[in-house]
């Protein structure tokens, strides 16, 4: 039976591209970012989640990025993201990541057909491509990237009891779908063998007090000690400290997500990442100055705080 990722905080990252070609990959700065952040204590890296603008890279692509991360750190675990509305072509993907060197999928639903589909439907998707899965399987509750659907939490309950489901990662700010599933009896015991994290950096303390794990967010691309301390202030039992550092993260991201991808690339940046932190068209506009500004102030809230004590 497959382990869940171990608690702590993850960090989905970026896609970088050549300033003189958006539509080549800039290998060097991925592997720079990826061994930053493993240095200053993250656990492990989703490549090509929604921060790492998936859809617009092929597959072979999204191979190759795996690839090159795993074979310049072993040892770093890698969770890789996965949006496919055919289930074939989900297990496909799973199956080229795998021999990539990923170690668990990241998986959104299936979502074309939006409001049509039950919840029930959600349950046989996941379950017949974790039946068929070389990867062991965390669900991604996203609505925003999936069309509006929301999975219930009695629906990823139901799905935590299979062996090759190991986690799930809520990104919607709702901590009371995260407390029904983190609490859930069979969840909180570890009898399901299955992790809850959050992809909302901005509420981590108040979740990590009703089972979540640790969190999957995307300025801890930027900042990754000040995810990294929150963390352990609340492992350690240091509240005062968590809450401190919590208020830094969440003006900060708070002010970042009003951007978009871009705002989080943005912050990778300014922190001497990258060439360039534009995507692929349509998502290579660059700010107007005034814009960048206006969320500038308290995304250097959370830069301030980003000096490890610990």
């Amino acid at each position: 039976m497959p382990s869940p990722p171990k608690p702590g905080v993850y960090t989905p990252i970026p896609t970088f591209f050549k300033k003189s070609d958006l539509y080549t990959i800039d290998y060097d700065s991925q592997i720079k970012h990826a061994k930053f952040l493993q240095k200053n204590g993250i656990e492990g890296i989703l490549i090509m989640g929604s921060t790492g603008e998936q859809p617009h890279l092929t597959r072979k692509e999204r191979s190759s990025i795996v690839e090159n991360i795993h074979k310049n750190l072993p040892n770093f675990t890698l969770l890789a993201g996965v949006a496919e509305n055919s289930l074939h072509d989900a297990i496909d993907e799973i199956e080229s990541l795998y021999h990539s060197g990923a170690t668990y999928a990241v998986v959104l639903p299936s979502s074309y057909f939006g409001k049509d589909i039950k919840q029930q439907g959600i349950i046989d998707w996941y379950k017949k491509l974790a039946d068929n899965s070389k990867l062991p399987i965390i669900i991604y509750v996203f609505p925003n990237v999936g069309n509006g659907i929301q999975i219930d939490p009695k629906t990823i309950i139901e799905l935590s009891k299979h062996s090759n489901i190991v986690g799930t990662k809520i990104s919607h700010g709702d901590v009371s779908h995260h407390a029904i599933v983190g609490l859930h009896e069979d969840i909180a015991s570890g009898e399901n063998n299955f992790n809850v994290f959050t992809g909302q950096g901005q509420v981590l303390l108040p979740v990590l007090t009703v089972g979540t794990k640790g969190t999957i967010d995307a300025l801890s691309g930027a900042f990754p000690k000040l995810y990294v301390d929150i963390f352990k202030a609340y492992q350690n039992g240091d509240y005062d400290k968590a809450r401190s550092l919590q208020l830094a993260a969440s003006k900060g991201k708070t002010a970042a997500a009003k951007l978009g991808v871009l705002g989080f690339k943005r912050a990778i940046f300014e922190q001497g990442f990258g060439e360039t932190y534009l995507g692929r068209a349509p998502l290579n506009q660059e700010f107007a100055d005034e814009v960048w500004n206006n969320a500038k102030e308290d995304i250097e809230v959370a830069n301030q705080a980003d000096t490890s004590s610990f």
